[in-house]
């Protein structure tokens, strides 16, 4: 087999990898196959920085085989000889809403059990996006947020690793619970639409439930597990040490970050400014006013806060000013 032959064969494997279609024998070949050398593994993370290029991981279902498409005219066009990754992944790093770190790749045993392996997913600032976990499971994950998986789950349970926002709807497996770990609270189901919390600079950390029933546990504090009910969020303050369990009226509160755009069709000013501060993730308050006779109609997309309130105020009677990380908003 001559030279291009075998890239062609290497790709090819690299494809059905990153499309989760691999054989055990094929991954095997793969792992064997980038062990070889320095330029075998600089080789596959650049395909993999290809592949994040076209978001094919962060495509919504209806749009993956489009992004498939994409990526396999990526691959067809690929000139392994004369690419020049670092200038490359600079400009596709532009567009591309996560960066992602593989690691573990280079550091298995090929013996009689599979290669150990693990994805971790970061979101860049002002960036968010969604991944779909080996069990079908999908995760949307918010800016300054990172999520640590393994490549296939044990036959026991299903855990992942979270630090920052993310919003989980997991699959169902009766005999097989899903995990999530963060650095002061886990969250134990079975298949649920739940929303987690945790960044590492803040002092609270949250978990919130849509739908189903989620278990939180808390192994670094005396406190009992907690079991939630939809539009129920539990709250643990880390300098406390003490968790509080809250209800909300609106239980889309809790995710409403993770859409693609925000639709807001003859809204309650109310509940404008409630969804505002939960996409945004950022304290709003009126002051001296009421502003539940006021109705609006907006659709918000990546737009900066500042932008969508200068636009608010074209179309309602209201000013706002900015103080200690909270907006107020008054009548105009």
């Amino acid at each position: 087999m001559d030279e291009q032959d075998e890239i062609k064969k290497i790709d090819n494997l690299i494809l059905k990898y990153l499309e989760r279609e691999i054989s055990n024998e094929e991954k095997i070949e793969l792992y064997r196959w980038v062990e070889l050398s320095e330029s075998n593994k600089l080789h596959f993370k650049e395909m993999q920085e290809l592949w994040l290029s076209t978001e094919a991981i962060l495509a919504p279902e209806d749009d993956t085989q489009e992004a498939l498409q994409q990526f396999r005219a990526k691959i067809k066009n690929y000139k392994r000889s004369h690419f020049a990754p670092r200038k490359y992944f600079y400009y596709i790093s532009q567009f591309a809403a996560i960066a992602i770190i593989i690691f573990g790749i280079y550091y298995f045993f090929i013996k009689e059990a599979a290669p150990r392996h693990f994805s971790c997913i970061e979101m860049s600032a002002g960036n968010k996006g969604c991944v779909t976990l080996p069990d079908s499971s999908i995760v949307w994950l918010n800016s300054g947020s990172k999520l640590t998986y393994p490549e296939s789950f044990s036959s026991e349970e299903r855990k992942v690793h979270l630090t920052g926002q993310a919003y989980f709807e997991v699959s169902r497996q009766e005999n097989r619970p899903f995990i999530v770990e963060t650095d002061d609270m886990d969250i134990e189901v079975l298949g649920t639409r739940f929303a987690v919390k945790n960044y590492a600079q803040d002092d609270l950390i949250e978990t919130a439930l849509v739908k189903g029933s989620v278990k939180v546990y808390f192994p670094g504090a005396s406190i009992q597990p907690i079991t939630l009910t939809p539009a129920e969020q539990v709250i643990y303050s880390r300098a406390t040490g003490k968790a509080t369990v809250y209800k909300q009226d609106d239980s889309s509160l809790y995710h409403i970050w993770a859409q693609n755009k925000l639709l807001l069709q003859n809204c309650a000013l109310t509940d404008v400014i409630k969804k505002l501060g939960a996409w945004y993730n950022e304290t709003i308050v009126c002051e001296n006013f009421s502003p539940d006779s006021i109705y609006v109609t907006l659709t918000v997309r990546n737009e900066p806060l500042t932008e969508i309130l200068h636009t608010l105020k074209t179309i309602a009677p209201i000013d706002f000013h900015m103080a200690n990380d909270t907006v107020y908003i008054s009548r105009e």
